[in-house]
């Protein structure tokens, strides 16, 4: 499904006064800037730039640890804002992506070329071998 559809199942909807996903999505979104912000300030020190801290902060706050309890769950993830969610997901992972490669050091990548590949290289196979284990192991699972 694309953006367009997105946008138009999250923003035409029956009830044009219904603010209450908007309201949700913006208490998660402020939310989320304050984790990231605390992680940010606690990995510069280590040299770590500010994407990893975002990382950090949605995998914390994300399904994978604190909405595992219930109550936080039920809370702050709200079946009814569902649409709104896919819609800035889809916005904001192309802002996340556009801002990661802002960050590119690109004199650095002309001046070691060889190194800058060979990483980039490494990246590509190991993420393509991973994939393929992945995928064996879920299409062994499925049957």
């Amino acid at each position: 499904m694309d953006a367009a559809q997105f946008a138009k199942r999250a923003i035409c909807q029956k009830d044009l006064f219904n603010f209450n996903p908007i309201i949700t999505t913006g208490m998660q979104a402020a939310r989320m800037l304050v984790i990231s912000r605390i992680f940010h300030l606690i990995l510069t020190p280590s040299g770590q730039p500010g994407p990893v801290a975002n990382i950090i902060a949605g995998l914390v706050l994300g399904p994978s640890l604190l909405c595992k309890i219930k109550k936080l769950q039920e809370f702050f993830i709200q079946s009814s804002s569902i649409e709104y969610y896919q819609l800035l997901t889809f916005n904001f992972r192309v802002i996340f992506m556009f801002l990661i490669g802002l960050d590119t050091d690109v004199p650095y990548m002309r001046r070691n070329l060889r190194l800058a590949s060979t990483l980039a290289f490494e990246g590509i196979i190991a993420c393509t071998l991973f994939g393929a284990a992945s995928a064996i192991a879920i299409l062994h699972l499925l049957k």
